[in-house]
């Protein structure tokens, strides 16, 4: 992971998630390409195959620090 982008992690619990420890069949916190922490809130089964619902997480679910703006997000995927 780079260290540069480690300030969006605000506790211990939220960087284990999402750097997979223990390694989960599908991450459901990751970050995105754009650098947006996101978490999947649902799958379904499709003709392509498996889809999934993201969500951007605003507040660490775990210690409910903020970690991102909502505008900010919206900035980034407007790209």
């Amino acid at each position: 992971m780079n260290e540069a982008h480690d300030e969006i992690f605000c506790c211990d619990s939220l960087r284990e998630v999402v750097a997979g420890l223990p390694a989960p069949a599908a991450p459901t916190v990751y970050k995105a390409d754009d650098g947006a922490l996101m978490m999947v809130v649902g799958l379904v089964q499709t003709e392509e195959g498996l889809g999934y619902l993201d969500q951007a997480i605003l507040h660490c679910p775990f210690c409910g620090t903020k970690l991102q703006d909502a505008k900010a997000i919206a900035e980034k995927v407007s790209h």
